[in-house]
């Protein structure tokens, strides 16, 4: 077991001659605040529990690990001898206590993004996953990287998955934020503190021809999936993004799949929603703030009151659609960040591309949708309308 620095409960104690704090237990490195340094103490062979030297990291006879304030140098064979030079004090102190008794800055724990071992049966969301599967999940694309031979170096690409329109300006910003915190506390400072990282933590999946392990950032709206790779001979790390609205969505659509059993009634009643010679009934709808606080789905609308409805509502992510006999989906205006545009999806889709009556929405909505601003239109498939 590994515990957080910060919230650890020490033993008091003087290390060659300078005060610093001790467990018996592992520390999670990344809960070492910056300007304190973390060492580990080995036993000996006869008394594993005894401590006798000072190391970076030890496997085999752990003994503990301290916490200084002051960096100790340790001689290039990568132990420094105690000879005597560990001595407990009889006080248990917490890293604030110590702080507050040695007249130190106890930094604040700046991190938004701390990652959490993936679970056994999250394993495949870190490898490449059918086109089907990558939609259904809202996947936005994935990071490759790579340290480089020296293991120091820092080279990533970007791959996009899915639709390109959730990989907004929102969630670029926020990619950014967890790639420079995961470089800084994380495991993708480069190739040393990623095996430390692994080492320390848990997180073993399956898949790949060497030990991977995979760690999950969630936020508010995204997923992040990191799979590391330490050792060379592959890339190192895999970063893969997924929208939650659209797992939401999908999680919605299998509900109205389970509702339906999409046995031979749920199949039939797709078959009937593309056939242009059966009557039909469409349920318009418009989402509000979408990946923000507070998103509302207001269903069950006519045409023109969604129409209405999306002019007047003051909100720079929203969408307007249609659902088709209780069982078929699509959007038709999408804006994202104040940016706002007509989806063509519904001409790919059997249920709606030969619709005469969403033809006639499609025209009703390219007329009276308020354009974005003044002489600025619409887009339709990346073509001006």
């Amino acid at each position: 077991m590994r515990v957080n620095a910060r919230k650890e409960e020490f033993e008091h104690v003087e290390l060659f001659g300078k005060p610093a704090l001790y467990t018996s237990s592992r520390i999670d490195r990344s809960t070492v605040p910056k300007g304190f340094y973390c060492y580990d103490l080995r036993g000996s062979d006869c008394d594993p529990g005894k401590p006798v030297r000072l190391e970076n990291w030890v496997v085999a006879n752990h003994a503990g690990t301290v916490v200084t304030a002051k960096p100790i140098t340790i001689p290039k064979s990568g132990a420094k001898q105690l000879s005597g030079k560990l001595n407990f004090l009889g006080e248990s102190l917490t890293l604030a206590g110590f702080c507050g008794e040695h007249g130190l800055e106890l930094p604040h724990d700046n991190r938004k993004f701390i990652p959490r071992p993936a679970l056994p049966e999250e394993a495949g969301l870190f490898f490449a996953l059918p086109e089907e599967q990558d939609a259904a999940l809202g996947a936005i694309g994935h990071i490759r990287i790579d340290f480089g031979r020296g293991g120091d170096e820092f080279w990533h690409t970007w791959h996009p998955r899915g639709d390109e329109e959730l990989n907004s300006p929102a969630f670029k910003a926020e990619l950014t934020e967890v790639m420079n915190e995961l470089r800084e506390f994380g495991p993708l400072g480069n190739l040393a503190a990623m095996y430390r990282y692994c080492g320390e933590h848990d997180g073993k999946i399956e898949g790949g021809w060497r030990q991977n392990y995979g760690y999950v950032v969630e936020t508010e709206h995204y997923r992040y999936c990191l799979r590391c790779s330490p050792g060379q001979g592959d890339y190192h790390a895999y970063l893969t993004a997924f929208d939650l609205q659209v797992q939401k969505m999908d999680m919605k659509l299998k509900a109205s799949e389970q509702k339906f059993g999409l046995t031979d009634l749920g199949k039939q009643m797709l078959r009937n929603a593309a056939d242009n010679t059966l009557p039909h009934s469409y349920s318009w709808f418009v989402f509000r703030d979408i990946n923000q606080p507070g998103e509302v789905l207001t269903g069950d609308l006519t045409l023109p009151e969604a129409i209405r409805l999306y002019n007047e509502m003051d909100s720079d992510n929203k969408r307007i659609g249609v659902t088709k006999d209780e069982i078929a989906t699509v959007d038709f205006v999408i804006m994202v960040d104040g940016k706002q545009w007509f989806s063509d999806d519904y001409t790919k889709l059997a249920s709606f591309s030969s619709d005469e009556s969403v033809v006639a929405a499609v025209e009703t909505l390219k007329n009276e949708i308020t354009e974005q601003s003044p002489g600025q239109g619409m887009t339709m498939g990346g073509m001006n309308l």
